[in-house]
């Protein structure tokens, strides 16, 4: 498989503890979403796949945002038109509702992307503007994820099976 040549001066202003504390907070952001605005709740490993390839544009401006015009265009736009695509096909497609309804919805991936980077953007803050160490927002993390596993295992009850 052909991969263009990664080099370190290429990487982004984009710390682990950021892409962490996002993840566990825009995942509560996309279950209300879909539950609360487009009204049109999602299986949870629907909302876990969206998130995964959300979280998937950190790879690219971690690694690549520094790199050669052409290069970081090129993934960057490749990476977007695919995340569009995979929303559509996860959220939207196949849903009886009208087309309005189903731009809402696509346009959902727009406001879902900048909440994903304001709350990394808020690790960055905590970070480097008040002073917070990086094992705070990790800490918080930690918790953040613990609670929402919680949370969502009780929004899904699945029946026991008896042996």
């Amino acid at each position: 498989m052909w991969m263009p040549p990664l080099e370190d001066a290429w990487q982004g202003k984009v710390q682990f503890y950021e892409l962490i504390f996002g993840t566990w907070t825009v995942y509560v952001f996309l279950v209300w979403l879909w539950q609360k605005v487009l009204k049109e709740p999602l299986d949870e490993w629907r909302y876990v796949l969206l998130t995964f390839f959300g979280a998937g544009a950190f790879w690219i401006n971690h690694y690549w945002l520094k790199a050669p015009f052409p290069v970081w265009l090129i993934l960057i736009n490749a990476y977007t038109v695919f995340y569009l695509v995979a929303w559509w096909v996860i959220g939207v497609r196949g849903r009886p509702r009208s087309l309005a309804w189903k731009a809402g919805a696509l346009g959902g991936a727009v406001a879902y992307t900048v909440a994903f980077i304001a709350f990394e953007n808020l690790a960055r803050l905590g970070v480097e503007r008040w002073g917070m160490h990086e094992f705070c927002w990790m800490t918080l993390s930690f918790f953040g994820f613990w609670w929402l596993i919680l949370w969502r295992a009780r929004s899904t009850v699945v029946p026991r099976q008896i042996a």
